[in-house]
Parts: C-alpha cells; structure tokens; sequence
C-alpha cells in the first residue's frame, strides 16, 4: 500500500530531452525548420516574411499589407478564401510584429493539399481589392479611436516614443490622420517589396513528413516569386532627455504606469540570470510587486514586470493601472521594491519558489509541437541554438542570493529608469 504520510522525493530535472527542429531548403532557397512531433494528424505553418513595421517608409502599411493578404487573390475573393478555410477547417492568423509579418496557417493533414492551394495564391498573388481595402481601414480607424480612449493605450505609445524617439521604428506613432494617407499602391508596393521568397522562411510543425515537406515545395518552391533578400535598414535610437513624462487624459478616474529600462539583449551572459531577478521583481503573481501593492497596499487589480526582446533593442518595464489617488504611492513603491533587492537578500524559500515557477513554466514551452515550434523561434530569430535553454537550466539550478542581489545593484537603479504615466493630473 502507498503510505501517503511520506512526502514524495523531489528529484531535480538536469536536462530536458527536446524535440529539435529540423532544417530543409526549397527547391529556391527558402529555409524550412520543421519539428515533427505529435500524436494529431494536424500541423500549423508559419511563412516568416522580414516585413515588420521596421521595413515600413508610411505608417500603417505593414500591418495593412498583411491583413489585406486574405481579402482577395487572382483566383479567389475574400468570402471564397474564408469559405475554403471554413469547409476544411483550417485556421489562417496573420500578424505583424515590429520586424516580422506572419501568415500561420493551421490545417489537418489530410486537409493539406487543399489548403496550401489557397495559401499559395493568397500569398503569392494577392490583389487588394479597393473595397475590402476601405472596409479594412474603416473598421482600424474605429478601433484606433476606441483603443486611444484607453489609458494604457497611450501610455505604451508614449513610453515607446520616450524609449526611442519618435521616428524610431520601435515607436508607436500612428495617429488618426495616417488612416486617410494609405492608398492602395503603397499596399502593393510594400507587398511586392517584402511577401517574396528571398525575404521568406517557413517554421512547421506537427505531423511533418516528406509529403508534406514536397507539398510546401511544390508550392513555394518554385522562382515565380523569386526576389532579392530585403536589405535592413539602420535608424538611430533618440530616447529623450528626462526621465518622467506624463499624458494627460481628462476626466480618467484611472492612471496608465509605464517603467522601463534599456535591457540586456539575449546573447548577453547575464540575460538568463536578469531573468530570474524580473520574475521575483514582477513575473508572476506572487512576485514583490503583486505581494506589495497588489496584496498588502490595495492600490492595483494587477501589476508586473517583463522584457521584451527585439532583435535592435530590448527593454524591460514594470506595467500597471491605479486609481489616480494611488499613483504616487505606487510608483514610490516600486522604487522601494528595486531598493530592496540591492539591499536585502532574497530569502532561500523565494529563492526554491520562483525557481519552481520558472521551472514549470519551461518545461510549458516545450510541452507538445506548436509550443515546441514557438520555443524554436524564440532562439533562431536571435540567431543562437539549444544551448541557450541548456544554459538557462544551469542558471536556474546554480543561481544564488548573492548574484541577484550584486544584478540588481547593476541594474535596479530606479534613476535608471523611465517613468510614463497617462491619466488625468
């Protein structure tokens, strides 16, 4: 019989048995890493074109061109595109990051074939039709006024422009007018520029065998859409000079909190280690933050820190929302959390608790083949490999008090950091 008096033994993971990518090249050239793993007869691809908002010349048009990709193409309309995605159910996603512009699909495999016909034609020939083009803008334009009614909202547009400057790519800077700038030729334009195969690689995942690797080949494969790799342009980094700014928004019962810092980037040997010292910062809901102005101060539903790595520049920033008699409190508070961890040590029992968090939340990201793709891309898009996690389970089981709290030294200065707020005064 099991004795359920005795505590179970707690056996340390040293290294986790991955699925890795594989890579295989079109006929053309266009990389594909693939994992094939799974127990469904499903796969998701991802075509990864180099067309993100860092490519644009006129604000709005990368993320238009890419909405505009399932709207109509040489052979189908926009209702015929959803409606072939409907009857063999499927799910296309497309998305725009600051450097990347996505067209994800996921489809069965038996469904295949017949997807990656329409994938192809909505990639490779895409029309922009005037009417779904006003349509698109119509409903962007409503939902930016909607958007920009919100606190939060400004103070990340705000907070970027601060980091940046405001012609900097990294910057959020679209304003109402833009939306009545874009007309269809600079859609076309940026699409023939960046949707080709020179500026493409595919990320796939679940059931990938060589049917499928010689259907994303016979497809894509071919020079039809042959180009020169898009050449990435330079923009200097202009961030202002004070380091508080505030956005006013009247009649706001509610105050946006932006805090942030120039980070690390992943390649840097302290990146595993800062990682460790945000989540006991903010990453998680336990964290000093949410424990001190959450749980004991009463002044947030909710408030965090985290980095964002880009492939020019990464920052890290502490994010919450307070009633506007709160904000001072809060942001006085945040600065005494930074102070205690250059000061105190981190006690042995948060030391075991945020290291079993980040644990668990390691071993999600490689917790069935998409999560597996997406933990694939993480490391590719900054050019590093396997090693990287390999490395980030040492750092977690060897980290000790001492290291964070010489980190938090080096990179807590609360002086250090910008301060964005947006709400009324």
């Amino acid at each position: 019989m099991l004795n359920r008096t005795i505590q179970p033994t707690v056996n340390p993971i040293e290294h986790i048995d991955m699925v890795q990518a594989e890579k295989r090249m079109l006929s053309n050239g266009i990389p594909v890493h693939f994992v094939n793993a799974g127990t469904q007869d499903v796969v998701k691809i991802d075509f990864v074109f180099e067309a993100g908002t860092w490519f644009q010349t006129t604000n709005l048009v990368a993320s238009l061109c890419n909405s505009m990709l399932e709207e109509g193409s040489t052979n189908y309309s926009a209702s015929e595109i959803a409606e072939k995605f409907d009857f063999y159910g499927a799910y296309i996603q497309l998305v725009v990051d600051q450097n990347q512009g996505f067209v994800n699909v996921v489809s069965l495999v038996k469904h295949l074939p017949a997807v990656l016909e329409v994938m192809e034609d909505l990639i490779k020939r895409s029309v922009f039709p005037e009417h779904e083009l006003e349509v698109l803008i119509a409903k962007n334009k409503q939902k930016f006024l909607l958007e920009n009614e919100k606190v939060r909202t400004l103070c990340q547009k705000k907070f970027t422009q601060v980091m940046f400057g405001d012609a900097h790519p990294y910057a959020i800077n679209n304003t109402i007018e833009d939306f009545d700038r874009i007309s269809r030729e600079d859609l076309l334009l940026f699409y023939q520029s960046f949707y080709h195969s020179g500026n493409c690689h595919i990320i796939a995942a679940g059931k990938i065998d060589e049917q499928v690797i010689n259907l994303l080949d016979e497809r894509f494969g071919g020079i039809d859409w042959l180009q020169k790799t898009a050449i990435m342009p330079e923009y200097q980094i202009l961030s202002a000079s004070e380091k508080r700014h505030h956005v006013e928004k009247s009649n706001g019962i509610q105050s946006a909190i932006r805090v942030g810092k120039f980070w690390v980037p992943k390649t840097h040997p302290d990146y595993h280690a800062l990682s460790v010292l945000v989540t006991i910062l903010g990453g998680y809901f336990g964290s000093r933050l949410m424990t001190n102005i959450r749980e004991e101060k009463g002044y947030t539903y909710g408030i965090g820190s985290f980095v964002l790595p880009l492939k020019k520049a990464s920052y890290m920033v502490i994010s919450t929302e307070v009633g506007n008699e709160y904000l001072e409190p809060t942001l006085t508070e945040i600065a005494l959390e930074m102070k205690r961890l250059q000061t105190e040590p981190v006690s042995e029992n948060e030391m075991e608790t945020v290291k079993s968090y980040l644990l668990g939340e390691f071993l999600r990201d490689f917790d069935g083949p998409f999560a597996l793709a997406g933990s694939f891309k993480a490391i590719n898009d900054f050019g590093l490999d396997y090693s990287f996690y390999d490395q980030y389970l040492k750092v977690l089981r060897n980290i000790t008090s001492a290291e964070l709290l010489q980190l938090a030294q080096q990179y807590l200065n609360p002086k250090d950091f910008y301060t964005v707020v947006a709400g009324s005064k």
